[in-house]
This record gives C-alpha cells, structure tokens and sequence, in this order.
C-alpha cells in the first residue's frame, strides 16, 4: 500500500491532521488499532452515569474519515515504510505519529484491550454495572482525571461512599491554588472524602496509608496515576528520537528532530504544552499546514503554544475552570463543558 501522508494513530491529534491533509488533496491513510474514535473527556461520566452520553462519544473511523483507514498498528516503523501487525506494509513519503498515551492503571479512561466499538461499549458497562453495586470506592490520584472520576460518581451513584487520596499537598497538581482550593470544595460537598499527602498501598482486601495507619476497604479501586507515551513502535530504531520520558522530541514546526519527514503531535510529543485533547486539534491544525506548504516549498510560521487552560467537572453541576489570567466556577462558564462534554464540538471540528 502506498500513500502520501501515514497518520499514526487516531486520536484528536491525528484525526484533524488526516482530516485537513485530505480535503488539501494529500493522500492520507490513518492506522489505529482502534476501529472507532472515542472523545476521552466524556468517557467518565458515562461510566457513572450512561443515560447522560448514550453512547454519543464513539464513531467509526469509517463514518468520520475523509482518507482511507486501516484497524492495525505498527509493528515497525522505518525511514519511508510502516510493517503493521496485520502483516501488511505501507510506504509514505511522509508519516505523523500520534500514537497518544495509554492509562495502564485506569483502562475505562482508556481502554487497553476494546480494538471494536461495541467491545469497548461492553466494557464500559461492566465498568458501570460493578459501580453501581458498589458501596465503597477508592480512587488513588488527585489529578485531573482523578478529580473528575470522584465528581462523577459522587454526583451520579447514590448511597456509595467515594474516598480520593492523593500524594500532594492539594489536588490538581499544577493548577491554581484557587482552582485546587475550589474543586476541593465542590468534591467535599458532593460528600467525596479527600486526604492529601496520603500514601494508600494494598494490603490484603485492604488498602493502608504508610504515613496516617489509616486503612479502607473498598468494593472498587480506581488508580488515576498517570499516563504512559504509546512508543513501542519506535524502539528497534527510533529510540534516538525519545527523550527521558518517552516522547518524541520535535522543533517548532512539530517536524520530529533528526528526522525530515517524521512528524509529531499530542500525548506522544514534546511539544511544549499541555496534554490535552484540545491542544492535540489545535496542533493537527497547524501541523496540516505546516506538511501542505512543506509539499508546496513554502516556508511555515512556528507553532505557538497556547497558555495553559482547562475546565474540569466536578461532578454534573459543578466544576472550575482556569484561563490563563484568572480563575472561576461560574457556572455560565462550567456548562460550556457541562451541555455534552463537548462532544457535538469535536466531530464538528473534524467535519470542517
């Protein structure tokens, strides 16, 4: 098989960058092992509560992509052909990688093993049918994720007692000290017990804090620690190209350092900004670009990083939201996220 421009990977990230190659006359072909494209910001409420999302954050690749699409991965990716693992080679003259990051510790997030939609719809209701039954719930993780999964079911599930513990000295780690002030608040108010600077280990059915003695025994346990880059891919022989953490390290035009014709964006790169599902479409913005004058021999502008924004729910009501000059929970600004999670606004992005 051969092709223009191979896309790695079909998250936010590689979607928009297919998408706006495409309609610019670039042949595209998107690779993910995935047959369907998931917004990740509203799979945690309909964990705790599925009639609010029916399902709406999931499409087929194939009802979304303008270019061709193939269900495999990247066994072994070389300077101008991919081996997949269906056995199948792609030759490019180009390639974006936007294999994005896993949640080995939390797969409802996402999902390690769902390769088809309706695998990861059945996964996602068992998720919620063992939570529904649960009485006690322990969440290990006060970041982003973790935060918002407590809101969630503390908000949705009735009569379930939710514990959040976390290492730090308040949640959110890296946000305003308002924002942690007041999305600690709305989780206590929700009834969601917090302990800071807390370190649970199992024990057992049991989970204790080394530092407190204080222990908890929960029907669930939840472990929002942290992501991991998807790279395995590129380690027979682009490990040069990873740094300390695993990602790829790219210029200002996301062209990937010591490759010409690589490219990189979202969870996977060093770009220089948050991790986030928005930001992974602004950068597919510029980067469709960025290949389409490359094509052309004209000359692009650098990419520039967006100052650090965020809107996190807590619960369905309430939520915080930090700009890059101040921070609030008007609730005005919280429904821009609280109507569908922004679901409707992200296919519509793909579509323009």
């Amino acid at each position: 098989m051969k092709t223009q421009v191979l896309i790695i990977g079909g998250g936010f990230g590689g979607v928009t960058v297919a998408q706006k190659l495409q309609k610019n006359g670039i042949k595209t072909t998107l690779v993910d092992r995935k047959d369907y494209f998931e917004v990740t910001y509203a799979v945690l409420r309909e964990v705790a509560d599925p009639d609010k999302a029916k399902g709406l954050a999931r499409r087929y690749y194939r009802d979304i992509l303008a270019g061709s699409f193939v269900q495999s991965a990247v066994q072994v990716l070389r300077d101008n052909t991919a081996l997949l693992e269906n056995g199948e080679i792609i030759s490019f003259e180009q390639v974006v990688i936007a294999t994005g990051s896993k949640y080995p510790t939390l797969p409802l997030a996402k999902s390690i093993d769902a390769s088809t939609l309706r695998d990861r719809e059945g996964e996602l209701k068992r998720h919620y049918d063992k939570l529904k039954s649960a009485s006690e719930v322990l969440i290990i993780g006060g970041g982003v994720v973790g935060v918002e999964l407590a809101g969630e079911i503390a908000y949705a599930i009735e009569g379930v007692n939710v514990t959040l513990v976390h290492k730090g000295h308040a949640v959110l780690d890296g946000f305003s000290e308002k924002a942690q002030r007041k999305a600690h608040q709305q989780l206590a108010n929700l009834g969601v017990h917090i302990k800071l600077k807390s370190n649970y280990q199992q024990s057992g059915n049991s989970y204790k804090d080394e530092r407190s003695g204080h222990e908890i025994t929960p029907d669930v346990v939840y472990m929002a620690t942290g992501t991991k880059p998807n790279n395995a891919f590129l380690q027979p022989h682009f490990k040069h190209l990873l740094n300390d953490k695993g990602l790829v390290v790219v210029n200002e035009r996301l062209e990937v350092v010591g490759q010409d014709n690589f490219y990189a964006l979202g969870d996977i790169a060093e770009v220089g900004e948050a991790k986030l599902g928005y930001l992974a479409v602004e950068q597919g913005k510029y980067l469709a670009k960025a290949i389409v004058n490359k094509r052309q021999r004209q000359p692009s502008k650098a990419y520039k990083r967006n100052a650090f924004m965020a809107l996190v729910p807590t619960g369905q009501e309430t939520g915080v939201v930090q700009l890059p000059v101040f921070t609030s929970t008007c609730k005005h600004l919280v429904n821009l996220k609280q109507k569908d999670l922004f679901i409707g606004k992200t296919y519509k992005e793909f579509m323009k």
